[in-house]
């Protein structure tokens, strides 16, 4: 039996490609989109991962927004060499493309623009979701994908310099070694078929007990980071070159994938500052498995392993929430591996086709953004849902 960590980064075989070309598609807003990278030292807080407990907490992160310049557009990853050679992508990577110039000035088109903070998967980086990126920039938004460091397959500073996961770290030892436990997996695989919400919940207990370097203590570390960015966006608001004066600080939403998805759902728990959130993938973990509610809008999306999860989903909201889940998606499904295959993903990308669940990736977020952000009381999201016929969805709206 494969360990959980095997599970979700190192799967074998190919999966052929669904509509690939060297750039990612064109993103549907009437802005074009710009990027760059920060890097921040939280010095009140220890790096976990360092068997010296000397360094402090390093965030690297890159940003998406709109803009009204168009430049040469930037590579998918700075450094492709070295993350095809040691960090397991594949060659698809070397020469892809995105619609992003760098470094350019924010659009003059808004005053402001409400701001999402993003939050990647366990082992995975923060470029994963690139094509949602630039299509919810395009839309007016300005987006902070948060590397987090050691958990992050690799990240990249604003000047070019590497980090990566360290295996030698006594903490990610400590990480791997719980994940051999082949209960783990017999459990997520079970997840698949469980009967009703008791026995759901049970499962997720369960898995979070096997795992609780990883699912209990890891997202309040990862919402700690997201909870750090958010402090630094008043000083990068007034500060920053390019992105001055152009945040709406009023309007913050969070949203991530898998591991990211439990960090954001966390850090709603506790964070007043973020007034809408979304789970991709992350089912229930961390301090939603007490009796702690959800109190802004949220949406949990998700593939074919959570259906008939809807009602346990929503239960966990004091406010608007929804449960949208795909069938036949599957976990990385909701990344750019979706169209630009990972092949050590394969196992866990489902058989929706590539394109279409781009689409429907990009049409729910951005409706629940643009709902509950900017605050356009005319989306539906339930009639949006029913525009494909793949989603089923349960949701506990609630009239003001």
């Amino acid at each position: 039996m494969k360990s959980l960590f095997t599970f979700l980064l190192c799967f074998v075989l190919s999966h052929p490609g669904q509509g690939q070309t060297n750039i990612l598609p064109r993103p549907s807003g009437e802005h074009s989109v710009g990027v760059c990278y920060l890097y921040f030292s939280d010095e009140s807080r220890k790096e976990l991962f360092d068997n010296s407990g000397q360094s402090s907490r390093e965030i690297t992160v890159k940003v998406w927004y709109p803009t009204d310049k168009k430049s040469n557009p930037q590579p998918y990853l700075l450094n492709a060499e070295f993350a095809i050679k040691y960090c397991m992508f594949p060659e698809i990577f070397r020469d892809l493309k995105t619609n992003s110039g760098r470094d350019l000035p924010v659009s003059s088109g808004e005053k402001k623009y409400p701001v999402l903070v993003f939050s990647h998967g366990w082992g995975e980086h923060f470029s994963q979701n690139s094509i949602l990126m630039e299509e919810l920039a395009s839309h007016g938004y300005i987006i902070f994908s948060v590397a987090h460091h050691y958990e992050s397959r690799y990240s990249e500073y604003p000047d070019g310099r590497i980090i990566h996961i360290d295996f030698n770290s006594l903490r990610f030892q400590k990480i791997w070694k719980e994940q051999q436990n082949p209960k783990a997996m017999e459990l997520i695989l079970k997840q698949y078929n469980a009967r009703n919400d008791e026995e759901r919940m049970q499962i997720f207990l369960e898995i979070s007990n096997l795992l609780p370097t990883c699912l209990k203590e890891s997202p309040k570390y990862w919402a700690e980071d997201i909870s750090f960015t958010i402090d630094q966006l008043k000083d990068i608001n007034s500060e920053n070159k390019i992105l001055r004066n152009k945040l709406n600080l009023d309007k913050i939403g969070v949203f991530g994938m898998s591991m990211g998805a439990i960090a954001s759902s966390e850090i709603c728990l506790t964070d007043k500052r973020i007034k809408a959130g979304i789970s991709i993938e992350g089912g229930l973990h961390g301090s939603l498995l007490t009796d702690m509610k959800l109190q802004q809008p949220f949406l949990f999306l998700n593939g074919k392993k959570f259906l008939g999860y809807g009602e346990l989903f929503t239960g966990k909201s004091l406010t608007d929430c929804y449960s949208m889940s795909v069938k036949n998606a599957d976990h990385y499904s909701f990344t750019d591996y979706s169209i630009y295959p990972y092949p050590l993903a394969k196992s866990l990308m489902g058989t929706i086709d590539g394109n279409r669940i781009i689409e429907i990736t990009n049409v729910i977020i951005r409706a629940f953004f643009d709902k509950y952000l900017k605050e356009n009381k005319e989306i539906d999201l339930m009639v949006e849902a029913k525009k494909y016929p793949e989603i089923e969805t349960v949701a506990n709206i609630y009239q003001n």
